[in-house]
């Protein structure tokens, strides 16, 4: 099937209207369009024959079962159902809200003042808290997956590695995350918790103020890894003594080694950043 006849498939199958090409990049294609009239993306992945399809199958199917059962202005908004695409399955594709703005990674070219850091935490805790509501960890908060739309706020996408911790069939295979956004807990033989998400959303707001890894990514994986689950990340405010003392403390809570130590999760997290934000 060529990319034109399956933009073709995926519009009809989705009531899809004025598609036209947003991204394409490896196994996913990304449209833009309307369904009744109000914009949309529609999210087609590529399907592999054997295993590895069956995996991506599995893990796309997951994801839009995930992100339907969240309520949160700031997760992104599923529109439909996984619809698999040709027999044999040649793609998946399903359709959800259009964001505007840029995802987080493009935001970070520079580095953001204290004030927009204190709004990606609060949005993200916003996010996270309901997700970990429904024993869901996204396992994979990293800036590709951060979107940060035109009214400067902050949404969460893409939980395509999420773990659900009660439904088993929902874990699906280990995932590592990715590399310089990972937890303790993502090393191999650990277990990633809402902690977890809690640690990797630590490490956007450092690297958001400083334009530096509290962890260094570039080294070998071993170093990395010793590195993650043997080291305790440095303060921010030894890297930006001017940062607020209340800041400081959170993004050192959230880095701490021991996931025991850190906010449980999104919720505990929320309810530390409006204490906290309401004293300043």
């Amino acid at each position: 099937m060529t990319v034109s006849q399956l933009i073709n498939a995926v519009s009809s199958a989705l009531s899809l209207e004025n598609a036209n090409l947003l991204t394409q990049g490896g196994q996913k294609i990304v449209l833009k369009g309307t369904i009744s009239d109000a914009p949309a993306v529609a999210k087609i992945v590529c399907v592999s024959p054997g295993r590895t399809g069956e995996i991506t199958l599995q893990r796309a199917h997951r994801e839009v079962e995930l992100l339907s059962t969240v309520e949160s202005d700031r997760v992104v908004k599923v529109l439909t159902d996984a619809v698999e695409i040709g027999d044999p399955v040649v793609a998946v594709c399903w359709a959800e809200e259009y964001l505007d703005g840029e995802d987080l990674k493009s935001s970070f070219n520079s580095t953001l003042e204290e004030p927009d850091v204190w709004l990606l935490l609060q949005d993200v805790a916003e996010a996270l808290a309901a997700c970990h509501e429904l024993e869901v960890v996204h396992r994979d908060l990293s800036p590709g997956n951060v979107r940060r739309t035109s009214d400067g706020r902050f949404v969460l996408m893409d939980p395509g590695l999420a773990r659900h911790l009660e439904k088993t069939a929902l874990t699906g295979e280990y995932q590592p995350g990715t590399l310089g956004w990972r937890s303790p807990e993502h090393v191999l033989g650990g277990n990633p918790v809402p902690a977890s998400d809690v640690f990797s959303l630590g490490i956007l707001a450092f690297f958001a103020l400083s334009g530096q890894y509290p962890i260094d990514p570039n080294v070998n994986s071993q170093a990395y890894n010793r590195s993650l689950t043997e080291e305790q990340a440095p303060r921010i405010s030894t890297i930006l003594p001017g940062v607020s003392p209340e800041l400081d403390e959170i993004i050192d809570r959230c880095l701490n080694r021991q996931p025991a130590r850190r906010f449980l999760d999104g919720s505990e997290l929320l309810a530390e950043l409006k204490r906290k934000g309401s004293s300043q």
